[in-house]
């Protein structure tokens, strides 16, 4: 056998061997989430990784309508909840790269209707949760009025008293990113919040499949919504999102979200330098260490505390997360969904991880997305 011939006959075992072993990932990736659909608490999956080359697999397990029997499948747009604060985040950078952002600055010198006895916030603060402004309260979640702009949407909560002086305290708030995307609107020239995020973000990283969360529209493949609630599923109370477009507003494919952040693996869509300020954790005012930095949680450590509980799997998950430890992630809750997404900088691999229902939790999204990502890592 001569040279060439050895050389073209090691390349086909090779390959072989990678498609081999690429499809013994998938069938493993396939049965997590086979087992997942079975129980009777989820209507569907869906689920995308990608990569710096693009999607490397994506799968709708499970039902997106249960009347229709309408498979889930990789063009169902979800709900992704939270998701939506780090597609707002990416819009945000794009102004401050404009110099049309400070994060410095009073809010007030963006949004003049936020109301004069609340202390100075910052963007810093807003975008880092450690601003004061409250997160839901009673039966908010159900909210189904329209709001005509964001500036409207404040009136929900910007009367109400700040929990604490700003940057003090660690606070999970949606509505802080209804006031960030009111400075955003007036940042960039009284352009309305939607346009901003056309312009910034769906067109330059070809978002086709990512939308707004609307009532009225006509959106095809948009997901049904449930609820697992008394032992049964039912279908999700309607709402409108239009209160929080920047915080909780979006429909999407996994696979829009999963390339969405693989924008974020290098320069590019943002300067290094705005990476670097984006994925830095914040601090509060003591000085003491925060878990996001601007809009994205980074790292592990909260979810680490939680694996520790669970004395069944929590070792497992624990070991996972420390094959991963640059990592950066956010996840969402919304009426009649749950997201994951988690993007590992280390080895630029992205997982997102979407159920159509709220309210259950038979299937933790975490762990099948940690799972997920590692398993499409071959790297380690």
């Amino acid at each position: 056998m001569n040279w060439v011939k050895s050389r073209a006959l090691l390349f086909c075992i090779i390959l072989f061997s990678f498609d081999s072993h690429a499809n013994d990932i998938e069938k493993i990736a396939t049965q997590l989430y086979e087992d997942a659909v079975l129980s009777p608490s989820v209507p569907g999956i869906n689920v995308a990784v990608a990569d710096e080359n693009g999607i490397k697999w994506a799968k709708g397990f499970g039902f997106a309508n249960l009347e229709y029997k309408v498979p889930m499948s990789v063009s169902t747009k979800m709900r992704i909840g939270s998701v939506a604060k780090v597609i707002t985040t990416a819009a945000l950078m794009r102004l401050y790269e404009k110099n049309l952002i400070d994060f410095n600055r009073d809010i007030r010198s963006y949004v003049p209707e936020w109301p004069e006895k609340h202390k100075k916030i910052t963007l810093t603060q807003l975008v880092s949760h450690t601003s004061g402004i409250r997160h839901y309260k009673s039966d908010e979640f159900f909210t189904n009025g329209d709001y005509k702009s964001a500036t409207q949407a404040l009136e929900i909560f910007k009367n109400d008293d700040l929990l604490f002086e700003p940057g003090a305290k660690f606070s999970y708030s949606t509505y802080a990113w209804t006031l960030i995307s009111a400075a955003m609107e007036n940042a960039a020239s009284d352009t309305p919040f939607k346009q901003l995020i056309r312009e910034q973000v769906f067109v330059p990283l070809k978002l086709t499949e990512t939308t707004f969360d609307d009532n009225d529209p006509i959106i095809l493949n948009r997901q049904s919504s449930y609820v697992f609630s008394e032992g049964k599923l039912v279908n999700a109370p309607e709402v409108f999102s239009s209160y929080k477009y920047a915080g909780g507003g979006f429909l999407a494919t996994p696979s829009d979200v999963s390339n969405f952040a693989i924008a974020h693996t290098h320069e590019g869509y943002l300067k290094q330098a705005t990476l670097n300020k984006m994925f830095t954790k914040q601090k509060l005012s003591d000085g003491s260490g925060n878990f996001f930095g601007i809009g994205w949680a980074i790292g592990f450590k909260p979810r680490t505390y939680n694996a520790k509980k669970d004395k069944e799997n929590g070792a497992e998950y624990i070991a996972l997360m420390e094959k991963h430890p640059n990592s950066v992630m956010h996840s969402g809750g919304s009426m009649g969904g749950v997201t994951m997404m988690i993007l590992c900088l280390d080895h630029n691999h992205s997982v997102t991880v979407v159920k159509n229902v709220s309210d259950e939790d038979s299937v933790n999204i975490f762990n099948l997305a940690l799972k997920t990502l590692d398993l499409f890592t071959p790297e380690i």
